[in-house]
């Protein structure tokens, strides 16, 4: 027993000397994981792959400088852009036997009236964008005789402003006038109607309020000179209207939705129909115009309001709103985003505050937060 136990311990010396001498010098299974990739590949030697572990990745050293490199993902990305209604319109005609026009798919059109005298508006579904034209119209010259004549407008001056001011009197909470300006086609109307006198020819720019809904309009019309008509001491003279447009939407979208009513007015044709019936009423061989006038004239009221106080009004839109108006150097736009977007954004190039003078540019859309 005492033979086997020196044996034994021998042989226990032995091996504990041979493994010393392999750390050092000898192949080594798995390699110092305090070296670099480089020096691992060579103590590894010739050693088959299931005798390599993986290389640990915390200590590796990263060879690439990346300090330049772009973040490929930016800092705030929970928003998300939201295009508006009049970026993308789908046009549509709408028929009837004395009229075709282009609208956006989903407006409504509502016309009554003929040849002698028809009405028609084209407006958005809920009524908050639109316009329309009626032909003429007549406005008592005395209120007295208003009842008797049966007319639902008097205006003692005969002036557009009046006109309007008078419509709108007592179906909307307010309707306050702007800014008006003589249209450029005026001599283009005078030429129409040589043996008639032109009284009026305005566009106005008004602001209003109507079912609780703050909206901005163009309105005008042509009022041409008539003789008073006295009789038992009233006047049952009337101005004679014509040319009767009117354009609206909610307070600081008008300028996105102009270039959207100018096509509807430009699309509109009357058609054979209309012609011989008018044809027929007038007593007249001759054909009347089959389309609308431009729109171009109608809008100078609006593009010669004031800049100091539109920016005002966005600004107050905006701040009800609780939104901030950014420009985008990406695309060239414009956005009305969620307030505090600038600030989630942080540190980037692409969104930018705007300046004082872009509010008066109109949006193309809204940008909310996800």
């Amino acid at each position: 027993m005492t033979t086997k136990r020196i044996i034994c311990l021998a042989l226990a010396i032995l091996l504990t000397l041979c493994l010393a001498a392999c750390g050092d010098e000898g192949n080594i299974p798995f390699p110092d994981t305090k070296g670099s990739a480089a020096d691992t590949s060579a103590d590894v030697g010739g050693g088959t792959d299931t005798e390599k572990a993986p290389l640990p990745t915390s200590d590796i050293e990263d060879t690439e400088d990346t300090e330049d490199d772009p973040d490929p993902t930016p800092v705030f990305s929970d928003y998300s852009i939201r295009p508006a209604a009049w970026e993308n319109v789908v046009w549509e005609t709408y028929t009837s036997v004395y009229f075709t026009v282009e609208i956006p798919r989903g407006w409504n059109v509502q016309w009554q009236g003929d040849a002698n005298r028809m009405q028609w508006i084209a407006a958005s579904p809920d009524y908050t964008v639109g316009m329309s034209n009626l032909d003429h119209d007549y406005a008592c010259k005395d209120p007295r005789a208003q009842s008797l004549l049966g007319f639902s407008v008097s205006t003692a001056g005969g002036t557009v402003r009046e006109y309007f001011e008078e419509t709108y009197r007592d179906s909307a909470e307010y309707f306050t006038v702007k800014n008006s300006c003589v249209p450029d086609d005026i001599n283009l109307i005078r030429q129409a109607r040589p043996y008639s006198t032109i009284h009026d020819y305005e566009a106005i720019y008004a602001v209003f309020k109507d079912a609780n809904v703050e909206g901005e309009g163009i309105y005008s019309a042509v009022v041409m000179d008539s003789k008073d008509v006295w009789f038992n001491g009233l006047n049952y003279g009337a101005w004679e209207i014509n040319r009767i447009l009117t354009e609206w939407a909610p307070q600081g979208d008008l300028v996105n939705w102009v270039p959207v009513i100018a096509h509807i007015v430009e699309s509109f044709r009357y058609t054979d129909y209309y012609i011989r019936e008018w044809q027929y009423i007038a007593q007249s061989a001759l054909t009347p115009s089959t389309e609308l006038s431009d729109n171009d004239p109608v809008m100078e009221a609006f593009e010669e309001r004031s800049k100091s106080d539109t920016i005002i009004q966005e600004k107050r839109s905006d701040m009800i709103g609780e939104y901030e108006r950014v420009y985008d150097n990406d695309s060239g736009n414009i956005y009305r985003a969620y307030n505090g977007f600038l600030d989630d954004i942080g540190d980037q190039s692409r969104f930018t505050p705007i300046t004082d003078s872009q509010y008066t540019e109109g949006y193309v859309g809204w940008i909310d937060r996800d």
